[in-house]
């Protein structure tokens, strides 16, 4: 028996060889980096104290602040090499003193969040080549440059994608508690890690505070359902819907008291607002003071300018973030509709635009096959939701409780990558692609697990196969 599981690990772990060296050694020294405008506002709010809440209301989410306090105390840095994407500068990668174990940081984190996620996935599954194809697939999506570049930029995309699949990595293990596996110290510890990784990823950036009350809601969805199928009480699962929920609430706290939802709501305000006179009437009759001046700043790509009408200013940070959520609301249609017609131009670039890179510093012959892997047509939307449905019918067919724990995976991973993608563009009109970033490359994702999950599972019990592993 112990060596059959062997069997069904040598390829996934000679996969899993091949991506760490590739890693390694197609991506030049991990100390160069590249830097954005808004890489110095991160160390800036490192400077805060840590354990404190003022460090949640900086000008720049808890995360990455946290990480560069504890590799670089003493705050000494400098920024050599500043990207300007928008005006056309592409610099090269260099060494920026006090940066570089922020960048091997970001690098091996990448590297072991991608082999913690997929050898978890693999585990999952019953096939020899199900687990095969899963990880030659993520491996060769996760190392190609559409995602291995952003471990070199100095902002936070790296960290929160790194995080993200090692919390859902960790996910994968708990959800069978949702079918009545009773749980053992394996489940505790990994309960105890999903919670610290599921905290370091929420404050990396704000918008992913909606995927976190998706899986309060989800958790608390599955509790009840063990409860009515075993009559026993889900502690664990009711514990972490509770932590989780907790967490949403004090993240929308301190959101709100750090204002750094001021700048996205004045860009929001003049792009979407101010040109149209039903919408300032809206916002008028909530307060908003209006006036001429005011209203000329419709459009206006120099945002900052609003912060010189005081009035205008006084009543945003008051009542600014509360008008702005009931606009949304009061217009579904138009939320939706701006999100729907805006689909592709989310999914038009997967390259980061920061820098471009010699041979020597990325593989530039990767990234043909990164345009396989990340596709850039919105049709992967579509694709998903039709992968999912079959896989859906394997659930009703078999009702077995591994087709069912897929399922919900990937369910919790289409309607989170959801969340993410719409409040990201309706939260900010500026750095689109990159914004919606953190929605988009998941549904890409996705693609690629519901794949193998749906071989895995036409399979059925035929000769070959073997139940999932369990630990």
């Amino acid at each position: 028996m112990k060596q059959r599981k062997l069997l069904h690990w040598i390829l996934p772990l000679a996969f899993t060889l091949f991506f760490i060296a590739g890693r390694v050694f197609l991506y030049g020294p991990m100390n160069d980096s590249v830097a954005a405008h808004d890489t110095d506002s991160y160390f800036e709010a490192a400077a805060a104290d840590f354990p404190s809440i003022s460090f949640f209301e900086q000008m720049r989410s808890a995360t990455l602040p946290l990480i560069i306090k504890l590799l670089n105390p003493e705050q000494k840095y400098e920024l050599t090499v500043l990207s300007e994407p928008f005006f056309g500068s592409e610099p090269e990668l260099a060494v920026q003193p006090g940066t570089e174990s922020l960048v091997r940081f970001q690098t091996l984190l990448s590297i072991f969040s991608w082999v913690f996620f997929t050898l978890s996935l693999c585990s999952q599954l019953r096939r020899v080549s199900s687990k095969a194809l899963l990880a030659g697939l993520l491996y060769s999506f996760a190392a190609v440059p559409q995602i291995a570049d952003w471990d070199s930029i100095l902002l936070s995309e790296s960290i929160s994608f790194s995080l993200f699949v090692l919390m859902l990595g960790l996910l994968i293990h708990l959800l069978p508690l949702f079918f009545g596996r009773d749980p053992g110290r394996q489940e505790i510890l990994l309960e105890v890690l999903f919670v610290f990784v599921t905290a370091c990823w929420l404050f990396t950036r704000d918008t992913n505070a909606y995927f976190i009350l998706l899986l309060a809601v989800v958790f608390s969805a599955g509790s009840v359902y063990r409860w009515l199928k075993t009559r026993k009480a889900p502690l664990l699962t009711l514990a972490l819907s509770i932590l989780l929920a907790g967490f949403f609430i004090f993240q929308q706290q301190t959101f709100q008291k750090s204002e750094r939802w001021l700048l996205p709501f004045l860009n929001n305000m003049a792009a979407n607002v101010f040109p149209y006179s039903e919408r300032v009437a809206f916002f008028e009759a909530r307060g908003m003071p209006v006036s001429e001046v005011l209203l000329a700043q419709a459009g206006s790509a120099e945002y900052n300018e609003l912060y010189q009408q005081e009035d205008f200013i006084r009543w945003a940070k008051a009542d600014g973030l509360s008008a702005y959520s009931a606009f949304l609301l009061d217009m579904p249609l138009w939320a939706v509709l701006q999100v729907y017609n805006n689909l592709d131009a989310f999914f038009k670039e997967n390259i980061q635009p920061f820098f471009y890179g010699k041979p020597e510093e990325k593989p530039l012959w990767a990234n043909s096959l990164g345009n396989l892997l990340h596709p850039l047509s919105a049709a992967v939307i579509l694709i998903d939701l039709l992968l999912i449905l079959l896989l859906g019918q394997q659930v009703f067919r078999n009702a077995g409780m591994n087709a069912g724990i897929w399922l919900l995976f990937c369910l919790i991973l289409f309607i989170g990558s959801g969340l993410l993608l719409s409040i990201s563009y309706l939260g900010e009109v500026r750095s689109i692609w990159r914004h919606v970033l953190s929605g988009v490359f998941p549904l890409r994702m996705l693609l690629w697990i519901l794949v193998p999950v749906l071989w895995d599972q036409a399979s059925g019990t035929s000769s070959g196969t073997s139940t999932p592993d369990q630990g």
